[in-house]
């Protein structure tokens, strides 16, 4: 009889377990935030990422006092806390909180945008502290991101931008300011932040574009915007009127007391000349918008999405589609110019 030969048998896998009296170190709330914020600011964030991150701990430490939760170290926080924290801001947050220009009477319940905002926020933060041995777990791992709706963004019919720029009174300095700055929007999609930035040095007269340092650009990334003539024209006066009234400074966008305009001040004034012409009322008279109707004129008048990526600065044709959105007559139209059918009618003919 034969002997039965001996098996290798495969290792059963074991879960690797969490050694609960590993030490973590305690940390303070506050001295744990310090600790976060410093570490990502010598990682070169930006202002803008700086004030998200610092706005978004803020509103849940706020919301932790409110609810008279007593958390003394960053460990305190559960995932049951994290979880109902999200929840108010989905449903009970007040619209607005805090805004300077707009009232808290904007309703409850904050955007899946803005609540994916905090919770990315939040994520960044707890597992930095993980990694620093500050917790032992997040307790943001299981929270997922909310499904948003890809909403349709509307953008500016002709007669609309003609009322926006009809409203600037050019015969004041603040009136031409603002009127440069939509031309600029329309000619170029730029950003606010990106255009606001602008100084006469970054224009290459001969090629006629802008040269946006990878410094202002959003995804730190180089890159050339090109310009028409009367945008050329335009800026080139801007700056004449500047050094004339305001010699020392450098960037192009000043407000009337020769200091650079902020975002929040373009926003306002925007929002002031959709409000004077009724505009407001029909669509958002932001800069935003004027970014989606550069994009969706672009295409209209024979511009491919390639170029159109480079111009915007985007990293994806996944992000550019969403700024050509065509209304429903836009596509009407493109049909009865492009249709196969009509060319071989006219053949039959």
């Amino acid at each position: 009889m034969s002997e039965i030969r001996s098996i290798k048998r495969r290792r059963t896998k074991v879960e690797s377990r969490i050694n609960e009296s590993e030490t973590i170190r305690l940390m303070t709330i506050d001295d744990a935030w310090e600790y976060f914020i410093t570490a990502k600011l010598g990682e070169g964030i930006r202002k803008r990422t700086h004030d998200d991150y610092s706005n978004t701990w803020r509103y849940l430490n706020e919301w932790l006092m409110e609810k008279g939760y007593e958390v003394k170290h960053v460990s305190d926080i559960t995932p049951t806390m994290c979880r109902d924290y999200i929840k108010y801001l989905a449903y009970d947050a007040p619209r607005f909180k805090g805004h300077i220009y707009i009232h808290n009477d904007q309703g409850v319940g904050l955007s899946s945008a803005t609540i994916n905002m905090r919770i990315r926020s939040l994520k960044v933060a707890f597992n930095f502290w993980k990694r620093e041995k500050m917790i032992r777990e997040s307790p943001m791992d299981n929270v997922r991101i909310q499904k948003v709706d890809v909403d349709k963004i509307e953008s500016f019919t002709d007669e609309q931008i003609e009322a926006m720029l009809g409203a600037c009174d050019q015969r004041k300095y603040v009136g031409f300011r603002d009127y440069v700055f939509q031309i600029c929007l329309l000619d170029t999609g730029m950003r606010m932040n990106e255009l606001l930035s602008l100084e006469m040095e970054s224009i290459d007269i001969k090629s006629r574009s802008i040269h946006l340092s990878a410094e202002f650009n959003k995804n730190r990334r180089y890159r050339v915007i090109p310009i028409s003539p009367i945008t050329l024209k335009l800026l080139y006066e801007l700056a004449d009127e500047n050094k004339a009234h305001f010699p020392e400074q450098k960037k192009i966008f000043l407000s009337c007391y020769g200091e650079p305009v902020k975002d929040t001040q373009m926003n306002k004034r925007l929002k002031h000349y959709g409000d004077m012409t009724g505009v407001g009322k029909e669509i958002r008279s932001t800069a935003h918008t004027y970014r989606h109707t550069f994009a969706r004129n672009y295409i209209l008048n024979g511009g491919d999405p390639y170029t159109l990526m480079r111009i915007l600065g985007h990293s994806s044709l996944n992000m550019t589609r969403r700024y050509i959105q065509m209304t429903d007559s836009d596509v009407i139209k493109q049909h009865n110019n492009f249709s196969p059918v009509s060319k071989i009618r006219t053949k039959l003919r």
